[in-house]
């Protein structure tokens, strides 16, 4: 599995709704069961937030972003999707790659 990062942007301050709230979080709920949303939340200043997944290829992630009530409802108007890899213990922080 590849790992990408989803930053949610242009957020439509003032207008959340519970319901939307509550559909957003089962969406989230779903995709954790899945295993392929692996953390995500807001930012502190409240200007955006960010989601990390494991998937096969953006196409894929982008479907999942795309079926958020958040994205669907445009309480986040844009979203911007980037691949990367993932630096850890087990890949020895990425010492010897080319570039990383």
């Amino acid at each position: 599995m590849r790992s990408f990062l989803v930053l949610l942007g242009n957020k439509q301050t003032g207008s959340l709704r519970e319901d939307l709230l509550e559909q957003h979080v089962q969406h989230l709920e779903a995709m954790s069961r899945l295993g392929c949303l692996r953390l995500c939340g807001p930012f502190t200043d409240g200007d955006g937030a960010v989601m990390v997944f494991s998937g096969r290829s953006a196409e894929e992630v982008e479907d999942w972003v795309m079926q958020d009530p958040f994205i669907k409802e445009r309480y986040y108007a844009s979203y911007d999707i980037k691949e990367f890899t993932e630096a850890n213990e087990s890949k020895r922080w990425l010492m010897g790659e080319p570039e990383a």
